[in-house]
């Protein structure tokens, strides 16, 4: 399983840097993400793990840190936190 590790700001110029790698990381296995070290997360970072989990594999959120666990709660999210998330809709509201 390949992996990447979410730095501990999440904002627009860390979901710019790490597009690149996680479109490269995402196949037919979940992608590993460490996100043990968010502090803040942004739209940006939110939009492109929504992308990434709606891929092939989908994505598994590795001991997500208590300040991404509740930006997901508050934003709707929090379906990300299933492990692994692949393909499927996330629910409206």
């Amino acid at each position: 399983m390949n992996s990447i590790a979410l730095p501990a700001t999440c904002d627009r110029t860390a979901a710019k840097a790490l597009y690149q790698d996680m479109s490269e990381a995402l196949g037919p296995a979940p992608l590993a993400i460490d996100a043990s070290k968010v502090e803040r997360i942004g739209q940006a970072m939110l939009q492109l793990l929504l992308s990434a989990s709606l891929t092939e594999g989908g994505i598994a959120l590795v001991e997500p840190s208590e300040a991404l666990r509740e930006t997901l709660r508050l934003t709707g999210l929090n379906t990300l936190l299933d492990e692994p998330l692949s393909g499927q809709a996330i629910p409206s509201a």
